[in-house]
């Protein structure tokens, strides 16, 4: 499988959904993984005298096709620290360049 080129390394903390002894979902410890991968703003403004404003509150990530990610994963790049805001999904580039998308917001700390 081909993949691009992802300039940055990104932190993946992906909390674990256990069972209590009733059967009842309740969140279990995070897991930790690594993956290669690019972060853009969601978007760009650009004002009339040509000078662009960047919202970097609310990003989408762009990692490694098989990375798992869901709603309320920590990721961090860059000394940054993000928090997933919805379903990852698997993206076809071309028919045969996948990767995994999924947008995030900046978390306080």
């Amino acid at each position: 499988m081909t993949s691009f080129a992802f300039p940055l390394v990104i932190t993946v903390h992906t909390a674990g959904v256990g069972e209590d002894e009733y059967g009842n979902p309740v969140p279990s410890a995070f897991t930790t993984a690594t993956a290669r991968g690019d972060v853009q703003p969601v978007r760009t403004d650009e004002a009339a005298d040509g000078i662009s404003s960047v919202d970097v509150d609310e990003v989408r990530f762009y990692l490694e096709a098989g990375t798992v990610v869901s709603a309320g994963s920590r990721l961090e790049a860059a000394g940054v620290t993000y928090e997933a805001v919805g379903p990852a999904d698997t993206r076809h580039y071309n028919g045969a360049l996948d990767y995994v998308r999924v947008r995030a917001r900046r978390t306080a700390a």
